[in-house]
This record gives C-alpha cells, sequence and structure tokens, in this order.
C-alpha cells in the first residue's frame, strides 16, 4: 500500500485552513445591511389609496366606497351643544381637505349617533374613514371612524 506523500498531506492541510479563514472572514457580510430596528415611526395607509384631485374631481365615481382621509375640522353645518367633535353626534359636519390643491374644498360627513370620536375641536386635523353613499362632496357621506393622525 503507497505511503500519502508529506507535501500532499501538507497541500491538503492548508487548503482546509484557508477555507476556513475565508469563511469567517466573510461571514459577517452574508448577513447583510438592514438595520434590525426601525428608528422613525412611520404612518401606515389605511383603506385604498385615494388620488385627493381625482376624488374632488370625479367623487361620482367613488359613489358606495369606503374611504380613508386627513381632514381637518372645519365647523359643524347645523347646530349643536358645543364646540367638540362629539357634540355633533347624528349630525352633518363640514371638513376641509388639507392635500387638496384647490382652495378651501370642503366635504361634509354625517357622524352617526354613538360613533366614538376624539374630542377635537375646529381646526384640529382627524383621520376620518366613511362611505361615500351617494356620490357626493356635500351630501350622502356617513363617518365610520373617526381618530386622531
Amino acid at each position: 500500500m503507497p505511503r500519502p506523500c508529506i507535501d500532499c498531506r501538507r497541500v491538503v492541510t492548508e487548503f482546509i485552513r484557508l477555507v476556513r479563514v475565508t469563511i469567517l472572514l466573510c461571514l459577517p457580510f452574508a448577513s447583510g445591511c438592514t438595520s434590525s430596528t426601525r428608528t422613525r415611526e412611520t404612518h401606515h395607509h389605511e383603506g385604498p389609496k385615494v388620488n385627493i384631485a381625482h376624488f374632488i374631481a370625479n367623487t361620482a365615481t367613488y359613489k358606495g366606497k369606503t374611504i380613508t382621509l386627513d381632514l381637518k375640522i372645519d365647523e359643524a353645518t347645523t347646530g349643536g351643544t358645543g364646540d367638540s367633535l362629539r357634540a355633533y353626534a347624528g349630525r352633518e359636519v363640514r371638513f376641509s381637505i388639507p392635500e387638496a390643491k384647490a382652495e378651501r374644498t370642503q366635504i361634509v360627513i354625517k357622524i352617526p349617533e354613538g360613533l366614538s370620536a376624539p374630542d377635537n375641536r375646529r381646526g384640529d386635523e382627524v383621520r376620518v374613514t366613511f362611505v361615500c353613499t351617494q356620490g357626493s362632496l356635500r351630501v350622502g357621506n356617513e363617518a365610520k371612524s373617526i381618530q386622531l393622525p
């Protein structure tokens, strides 16, 4: 039985050592460069994405759809017992659309009785999810939820 040569054994040993060193050096790069934690809070869009300009110009195409928008409380359109948004349960409230490029674009949304609403006042921003029942900015919009943005 022939004896393996001493030089071949040394070559194999050196090759194995080289592979180990290469693996150890490359291992940190194999994990990637992504951050393990988020450092900044981001807004997560809820509901279908709505192009504000399209919504204003073509409101009829949104008939029957549920929409979520960040709106500014403009004023109550019918009386109320106070200045708070909660005081207008069962009534219509006028909101302005801050993202609209048109000057002072407004939408009227009814706040149904029993819907939980934040204690916000005129000029405050809220996130409103509503159903556009008639495809109009002025009539037939009913709130499903009102939250702080």
